[in-house]
């Protein structure tokens, strides 16, 4: 008997519980260093919270209304403790961020090319094998077979970049070609189809897939190069912090505007299919790419003509919110251009 899918988070949830206790043999082991730092709990409580109150607002967004009471609440609650954790880094003597790190523009435009990856890549290695299997019928061992066209590239990559800047590339002209593969790939995968032959996504998922690699193995170095040594630490966590932590608000995002743009175009069409109800329940199911269920839930009464109709309205939904991903992807693109170009750009 298999242990479920809900195991793997119960096998992270065990792994941190064992780290957590071994915390205090592990600070015993270490020595003290004069003048050493303490933990900023007040900074990083405050950090925690704005984020898990962003991340709520935006995962219920689809389901509570984006100008529902609850929704604004949440968002506005995220920016109070932002703005709190700002004021209190300002006063504290051993802060969890020194702010001084952010007034270099060039680092805070490096610090944003992952974030562009978790918008362009990340969400894509997370939505789009439901895609594979439930709009294009793929069974889930054809459709991981095709996944590892979005993530070789990600192996291969950063040696590749390694190598180029060895033979003189500038670094920077690798990571704006990285920026243009996620905006192309995510441009090209539009291509997507219920009848798209695998021959025809080869293209657009190495090319997004090298978006992620050409920068991976860059942005860290390049971004440290212009800290000053004694707060690269700091500077090296709040990179992996907005790395890790735009990763998860990019999935949330993806998968809210998902579900409404879904929500819409299935409450648009569920009254032409007689017996069809609850569009709203119907459309949080199709959400998480189970087609066949959402048709059983809706009742209505043409089943498999109801899961046709689920079929193109997801596949829209996946469509528009590409082209999402896209902008967002030009946008910070944009943004880091204008950062990188302030001053002096870092040594190659």
């Amino acid at each position: 008997m298999g242990l479920g899918w809900r195991w793997v988070f119960a096998a992270h949830a065990v792994s941190l519980a064992l780290v957590l206790l071994a915390l205090p043999a592990l600070s015993r082991a270490v020595p003290p260093r004069a003048g050493g730092g303490r933990i900023d709990v007040p900074g990083s409580a405050l950090f925690v919270l704005a984020m898990v109150l962003l991340t709520t607002a935006i995962v219920q967004g689809s389901q509570w209304g984006w100008g529902s009471t609850g929704v604004l609440g949440l968002l506005a609650g995220s920016v109070a403790a932002l703005a709190v954790f700002v004021a209190v880094e300002r006063r504290s003597a051993h802060p969890m961020l020194d702010l001084s790190v952010l007034r270099e523009r060039r680092f805070v435009g490096l610090c944003l090319v992952p974030v562009a990856a978790s918008f362009g890549f990340v969400t894509l290695l997370t939505y789009l094998p439901s895609y594979l299997t439930a709009v294009s019928g793929r069974d889930t061992r054809t459709a991981g077979l095709l996944m590892l066209l979005l993530t070789a590239p990600v192996l291969v990559c950063p040696t590749l970049a390694a190598r180029l800047v060895g033979r003189g590339v500038r670094p920077l002209t690798l990571v704006f070609l990285s920026l243009a593969c996620l905006v192309l790939g995510d441009l090209a995968l539009t291509v997507l189809s219920p009848s798209a032959g695998a021959l025809v996504l080869i293209g657009p998922m190495l090319v997004t897939g090298a978006g992620m690699g050409l920068s991976a193995g860059l942005v860290d170095g390049q971004a440290l190069a212009l800290v000053d040594p004694a707060k690269a630490g700091m500077a090296a966590g709040f990179l992996n912090t907005l790395r890790l932590g735009s990763e998860a608000v990019a999935v949330a995002v993806y998968g809210s505007a998902l579900a409404t743009v879904l929500g819409r175009r299935v409450g648009g069409g569920i009254d032409g299919y007689p017996g069809a109800a609850d569009a709203a329940r119907v459309a949080d199911q199709a959400a998480g790419g189970d087609l066949v269920g959402a048709a059983g839930l809706s009742g209505a009464a043409d089943r498999t003509g109801f899961a046709e109709f689920l079929t193109r309205a997801y596949d829209s939904a996946f469509h528009s919110v590409l082209w999402g991903l896209a902008a967002v992807g030009l946008v910070l693109a944009a943004v880091i251009a204008v950062l990188l170009r302030a001053g002096r750009r870092p040594a190659d």
